[in-house]
């Protein structure tokens, strides 16, 4: 959810009220780490047994080079969200919280 959060804010900017207040939860629940699949899956209209995760980042070895320095993850390891940041350039920052990502 956390790659994606500035679009899906995007698309329900448009969207119902219903599903503006179902996202300001889903976003809610997100902060204080509790589980948010099945509010995802109402608001998405999807089941998460239906979901396939596919191969987004190409084959190890195969990508753009980054050094370890370089890659940054969730400040408390409750997302698996995976970021690489522009060489010397800010650390990003979670979309949830406003918090620092750390170095991986």
């Amino acid at each position: 959810m956390c790659d994606e959060l500035r679009e899906l804010r995007r698309e329900c900017a448009v969207q119902t009220e219903e599903k503006r207040l179902l996202l300001s939860r889903i976003e809610a629940e997100a902060r204080e780490r509790r589980p948010i699949l099945a509010l995802l899956d109402q608001l998405l209209g999807t089941s998460g047994a239906d979901t396939v995760r596919g191969l987004s980042s190409g084959l190890p070895g195969a990508g753009s080079g980054r050094a370890d320095e370089e890659t940054f993850a969730c400040p408390d390891g409750a997302c698996d969200r995976v970021v690489h940041a522009v060489p010397a350039g800010p650390i990003p920052r979670c979309e949830l919280t406003g918090l620092p990502l750390i170095s991986r």
